[in-house]
């Protein structure tokens, strides 16, 4: 909320600059502002049973009035597209609904098309009835518009205003002034926000808006439009078109230099969920509507005294991005080993491969690690591990010299994959086109491809020296036997690589357990392969009664190979030697009197050749 305000802020002092074509008219905001009390009213009656009028509050005056108060040289809108998160209860639906009957009654214009959307028929249903009622309940906007159960119009005018799902073909084809997409959280794919983003076509004045709680589905549309807000904010990202207002919880200092972007679980010094002070942090019409504070004490005793409704509480109410099983790496923890650029070759330093190849028409993994020795006299982090040997728990201590600099690649079958897309609403298709996912063509994973891409090694052709394994030239390949025994034998036999068989499960707790600690130390460095961090967030960890960890998918659509074959990588990294230390000393003289080897003394500058 303050970076949105201080962007507001900053554009005023810059408005209508060369740099910054753009300026803050005043009175479009407060016409939308002084059109909800005068003609619109809520659900709620007074103690006289009359309908309350529908004020806005004050965080809606501001995100609205910068929506259609900021304005180009021309007078149109400067903003295209707005995504609004806050917590249950401030009023976004109903206020969403008023907006939508503003631009069609309260704006004078012609032939306007405005559109209610949910991930459903009864969600749009549900922003669009908010609207309806408010009309019915207006007698100047009753006798204006004709009011039906799915659409409201201004016949005069050729303009409607109706609910639309994505059913058969029901998105296509639309001229959009208005889209109000309402839960944005519940969407299984982006198909609804692209078609009606689409839909603008050349209009000008046209909005695209999205309003949700926080969600659970680090892959999902909302994900990526909280992600693209919070850079658009921070300035990461510049988009002047697109309005962003994103309430969340704050982490520490601490936990905020470590990457974090919400509290952490236990932290005294990170915002609490449960503490009232911060609730209008996620919630900012607490300030005005004070029966807020009494429901959501219910919902938070609530949340503690069922813990099967914690998850929930924390994701709807308090802005809490949460997932629907145990984390192993939380998603802030990888960001944090986010860099901008990586080596791409091997460059004399430690290489090793991990494969965990898949069924006929899965997901199939190969990532490669480079490891980056510390330099000398840096110092070495230390940390312990407990792990199992013969049955009983051992203490093990490591001195942490290195880094890891991770590279994956991964594939699917282009039907496959398609398919998924359709299915599972995983964006497949959009990390292929982004080329962070590869494609083999048909419905099973051609392996001879990837054999292929991998050697490059292809029948009757020269080796191309820009492949997987001769840029990275890695000293070792681990493999998981399940389907890879025939492809590391090609490996071996004609790649003449050294490939080795990893066992998998608690065998590999060791490994599973040193890769979390070079994260958490922040050794493990990546360059933010989204399919990658997918695998990494679907990971879910698992112990037994030694302590002994490894890794299960948490259902059939959440896959974990890539992250699988990193710790195979690992595996076989750590086993490679050290880059040797040297101390550079020069040269060594014999002084016979002191009958010992000293080191040669550096020449004055008159004796130094030139």
């Amino acid at each position: 909320m303050r970076l949105t305000c201080a962007r507001h802020l900053r554009d005023l002092a810059r408005q209508g600059t060369p740099a910054f074509p753009y300026v803050f008219d005043p009175a479009k905001a407060q016409a939308l502002i002084d059109f909800f009390p005068e003609f619109l009213t809520l659900d709620d009656v007074d103690v006289d049973g009359q309908p309350l009028p529908f004020h806005l509050v004050r965080w809606l005056q501001f995100a609205f009035g910068s929506l259609l108060g900021w304005v180009n040289a021309d007078g149109y809108l400067r903003y295209q597209e707005g995504y609004f998160e806050t917590g249950k209860g401030s009023t976004k639906t109903p206020a969403a609904a008023g907006l939508g009957v503003y631009r069609l009654a309260g704006e004078n214009r012609t032939a306007v098309e405005i559109y209610s959307l949910g991930v459903n028929g009864d969600q749009a249903n549900y922003l669009y009835g908010f609207g309806k009622r408010m009309i019915e309940r207006s007698e100047d906007l009753n006798d204006l518009l004709e009011v039906g159960e799915y659409n409201t119009a201004w016949i005069a005018r050729n303009s409607f205003f109706r609910p639309l799902t994505s059913e058969g073909r029901s998105l296509d084809n639309k001229r959009v002034f208005l889209a109000l997409i309402d839960e944005l959280h519940e969407h299984p794919s982006p198909v609804i926000p692209e078609k009606m983003r689409l839909g603008i076509k050349t209009q000008t004045d046209a909005l695209v808006l999205m309003f949700t709680n926080s969600g659970f589905d680090k892959t999902s549309v909302c994900w990526t439009k909280h992600e693209y807000g919070l850079k658009v904010l921070e300035g990461t990202i510049v988009d002047e078109q697109f309005f962003a207002y994103i309430c969340q919880l704050d982490p520490c200092e601490p936990h905020r230099a470590d990457g974090a972007t919400q509290p952490s679980e236990g932290c005294p010094q990170c915002d609490d969920w449960t503490d009232e002070r911060v609730w209008p942090k996620v919630n900012p019409a607490i300030p005005e509507l004070r029966q807020l504070v009494p429901y959501l004490r219910g919902i938070v005793q609530q949340a503690i005294n069922q813990p099967s409704t914690l998850a929930r509480v924390k994701r709807l109410n308090f802005c809490i991005w949460t997932q629907g099983h145990s984390i192993w790496i939380p998603a802030d923890r990888w960001d944090a080993c986010l860099v901008t650029s990586l080596q791409t070759e091997h460059g004399g330093r430690a290489s090793a491969v991990g494969f965990d190849m898949s069924e006929k028409c899965d997901l199939t993994a190969a990532v490669v690690g480079l490891r980056v020795d510390d330099a000398d006299g840096v110092p070495e982090d230390v940390i312990e591990l407990v792990d199992v040997e013969n049955g009983e728990a051992i203490r093990k201590t490591l001195n942490i010299n290195f880094c890891v600099e991770l590279t994956p690649y991964l594939w699917l079958p282009r039907d496959t994959l398609i398919q998924r897309v359709q299915d599972e609403h995983i964006p497949f298709d959009v990390w292929e086109r982004d080329g962070w996912l590869r494609v083999t063509p048909g419905p099973v994973i051609d392996y001879d491809l990837i054999y292929e891409q991998f050697t490059g090694l292809r029948h009757g052709q020269p080796k191309d020296r820009t492949a997987i394994g001769p840029r990275f030239q890695p000293d070792r390949v681990g493999y998981d036997k399940h389907n890879a025994s025939q492809f590391a034998l090609q490996l071996r036999d004609k790649g003449k690589y050294t490939v080795v068989e990893v066992p998998q499960g608690r065998a590999l707790s060791e490994s599973f357990k040193l890769f979390d600690a070079l994260v958490r130390l922040k050794r493990i460095r990546h360059h933010g392969n989204p399919v990658m961090g997918w695998c990494v967030s679907n990971a879910d960890p698992q112990k037994d009664r030694y302590e002994n960890l490894w890794l299960e998918k948490p259902s059939a659509t959440k896959r974990i190979d890539g992250v699988i074959a990193a710790v195979i990588m690992l595996s076989q990294l750590v086993l490679l030697p050290a880059r040797r230390k040297t101390k550079r000393r020069g040269a060594l003289v014999y002084v016979p009197g002191q009958d010992k080897f000293m080191p040669a003394l550096p020449p004055s500058p008159s004796e130094a050749r030139p």
